[in-house]
């Protein structure tokens, strides 16, 4: 299944289910893979374990696009009270940009980056994008009812603290890290998987080169179209390379997690690709042009069904 195939089956299953109330008139559609093989076994590898995951779930096939969070900009960022804009968007990295005034923003892509992953967030706009999936892609002011409740409940004190986790009964969230952890590298023995079901890269290998993945600066020292590259066992595109992305482990302090390096990730340094590479960066301060994220979902019945009538159509990280 080609990848504009594969969109097209998950746009179908993402607007059939349905579930979601008061989108708005663009409603963002999240290509999303089911991760199956529930209750493996954790990767042993350094630094971990990780990879364990007792239930099944919904990953996004592509890191979270510049127009997917442009729909949601326009949806809740007329005056934009958390900062959800970054500036930077409208650069030669970024991919969105932003026309009018406070009070009536209004925000586009750029030509030919539409496609292009959103960079320049930090882990509360990651999060902040994902209460708005979960609470149905609502228009309105940023609050309760839109961007600072439903997966998380997001306060002043708990940003500042560092200790904001996932609410029970979410819909949507930020991946976990051993969501990604899974997502990435988990491939069964049994299932052509190497001997210990989990591979070194997220590639479905153990071994890597640039035409795999973006790295090393070897497109332009720039982001990548999402599914440039062949998908790995579950699915997903782009766990390696173009951006490193936000994941809720809180590591220490202020910071939050990140994995699978970015285009910036020079070929001696391809350690931040590998399963035992775990980055992390200031969830609040950095929102860098090399930081971008994806969502997880909890599958129902219905969109699970319609998810397998789909396939049947076919470390640390330096603080700056």
């Amino acid at each position: 299944m080609t990848m504009k195939q594969f969109i097209t089956v998950a746009a179908f299953a993402a607007v059939t289910v349905g579930g979601l109330a008061a989108s708005p008139a663009m409603a963002v559609v999240i290509p999303t893979v089911p991760i199956g093989n529930v209750g493996n076994a954790a990767d042993s590898t350094p630094n971990g374990p990780f990879g364990s995951v007792a239930y099944a779930y919904n990953i996004g096939s592509t890191e979270v696009t510049n127009a997917q969070y442009a729909e949601f900009l326009n949806a809740v960022a007329y005056d934009d009270t958390n900062s959800l804009y970054n500036a930077n968007m409208a650069g030669s990295f970024g991919g969105i940009t932003r026309s009018g005034f406070i009070g009536a923003f209004t925000y586009a892509t750029v030509p030919g980056r539409a496609n292009n992953p959103v960079n320049f967030v930090s882990f509360w706009d990651s999060t902040r994008f994902a209460n708005w999936l979960h609470n149905g892609q609502p228009t309105g002011p940023q609050n309760n009812t839109t961007t600072e409740d439903g997966a998380y409940t997001l306060t002043p004190g708990g940003i500042s603290a560092n200790t904001i986790t996932r609410n029970a009964g979410w819909q949507w969230a930020v991946t976990s890290e051993n969501e990604w952890h899974k997502a990435a590298y988990h491939q069964p023995a049994s299932q052509g998987g190497d001997a210990d079901n989990y591979w070194l890269y997220p590639t479905s290998s153990n071994t890597i080169t640039t035409a795999q993945a973006n790295y090393d600066n070897f497109i332009g020292g720039n982001t990548t179209p999402v599914g440039s590259y062949a998908a790995n066992f579950y699915g997903t595109f782009d766990m390696g390379g173009n951006l490193s992305e936000w994941n809720e482990a809180i590591i220490s302090g202020s910071n939050r997690g990140l994995r699978g390096g970015s285009f910036e990730t020079i070929s001696i340094l391809a350690n931040e690709l590998a399963a035992y590479y775990r980055g992390n960066s200031d969830q609040t301060f950095d929102n860098w042009n090399d930081f971008g994220f994806r969502v997880v979902q909890v599958p129902g019945p219905s969109a699970v069904a319609l998810l397998a009538i789909g396939g049947a159509f076919g470390g640390m990280r330096r603080r700056r």
